[in-house]
């Protein structure tokens, strides 16, 4: 493959990169609201009245979030709701590639995804002007 293609495939890769999810909970022990934190509560109050007819699965993943996002920086913060935005702007096309890819990137071996990350870098080190005219040659394409 080309290193231009290469470079390109990987910047939609990377926007989907984080961490993998967290393992399944038992179901013997299901999380109840009362126990969250202050914090957690804050921040998955839309979720309450639902909270119930969760997973203790996705109860677990939730509180993982939450904390991940309570740990995080506010410049991360920042790059994370920018890049929730994108997201929500593609088309739901582009979203199942998007989707495609992602799990691509996970199946591939450890030497690989390592290599694919070292070439990511290297284009997000490249000018915007270089970015985009690569990025635009890869669509015409």
């Amino acid at each position: 493959m080309p290193v231009k293609k290469k470079l390109i495939e990987i910047v939609f890769f990377m926007t989907l990169l984080a961490s993998s999810a967290a393992p399944s909970m038992s179901q013997e022990n299901p999380i109840k609201w009362d126990a969250l934190s202050s914090d957690e509560k804050q921040i998955l109050s839309p979720l309450q009245d639902k909270w119930d007819k969760l997973s203790p699965a996705k109860k677990k993943r939730l509180i993982e979030g939450v904390r991940t996002w309570n740990a995080i920086s506010l410049e991360q913060k920042k790059d994370f709701k920018q890049k929730l935005h994108t997201w929500k702007q593609l088309t739901p096309d582009k979203k199942k590639r998007t989707r495609i890819q992602f799990e691509l990137f996970q199946n591939l071996s450890d030497t690989k995804k390592q290599s694919l990350r070292k070439t990511y870098e290297e284009f997000k080190r490249l000018p915007q002007e270089k970015q985009n005219s690569l990025l635009s040659e890869y669509y015409e394409n």
